[in-house]
């Protein structure tokens, strides 16, 4: 017990000898030395951390305080994303007869009635297609991609302008991944591995299925309608 105890307090004392700059055994220079170059590590540390909260603020702002060159953007690409894709997708199950996504079911009670009431489906869709609209509005917040060279070509050319879609996109991808997963763990209160059971092998393939159907049709609506205003603002700019 008393080994211990000693080693613990030698493990105590020696980095309070060490950041005080004396070493038993070491001159003055050599302790004046360590100090100055220990004052500047501290120094560079702290420029350290006052880059690292600029950067974090940075990412902040783009969030809480977006900027934006083209106010009506943002609501374009909440009407190409919440109503456009959806509807799209819905067309297209309808004309391929696949099988409808698990989303377009009707709000109100109609079991007994031979056919559904007319416009049934469309709050299903809107409210989809709501959830993957401010999946894409992160993404594009996080992407700056409602600032000049984001949208107009003929500063930064067309990469910048695809560049940032595919930053965008990849990042309302990963939320939307995120809230798929969250929606899993709600519906089978942990989470649920393939193999283990039919049922849950089904609902997995189900959700990796629709959820690649809505990736697809939302890159696709918005990413058209992106560039179609890309070409438009280069046109114009030449005339």
């Amino acid at each position: 017990m008393m080994i211990f105890t000693k080693t613990v307090f030698l493990f105590l004392l020696f980095p309070l000898i060490f950041i005080s700059g004396f070493i038993p055994g070491d001159t003055t220079t050599n302790s004046n030395s360590f100090r100055i170059n220990n004052n500047k590590r501290f120094s560079t540390f702290l420029k350290n951390q006052n880059n690292n909260d600029d950067n974090f603020s940075s990412i902040t702002r783009r969030f809480t305080n977006p900027v934006l060159d083209d106010p009506i953007l943002p609501l374009r690409d909440v009407l190409m994303a919440q109503i456009t894709a959806p509807t799209l997708q819905v067309f297209f199950v309808t004309l391929t007869h696949a099988p409808s996504p698990s989303w377009l079911q009707p709000i109100s009670n109609s079991r007994g009635l031979l056919w559904q009431p007319q416009g049934s489906l469309v709050a299903p869709t809107l409210i989809h297609g709501a959830a993957l609209a401010g999946c894409w509005l992160l993404g594009a917040l996080a992407a700056k991609a409602y600032e000049k060279e984001a949208i107009d070509p003929t500063i930064d050319g067309y990469g910048a302008v695809i560049f940032g879609l595919i930053k965008a996109g990849t990042f309302a991808v990963g939320i939307f991944i995120l809230c798929t997963q969250l929606d899993l763990l709600q519906e089978f209160g942990r989470w649920p591995l393939p193999g283990e059971s039919e049922a849950t092998d089904v609902r997995l393939c189900t959700a990796w299925i629709e959820g690649a159907r809505d990736v697809i049709f939302e890159a696709g609506t918005i990413s058209s309608m992106r560039l179609y205003l890309a070409l438009s603002i280069a046109r114009r700019v030449k005339m």
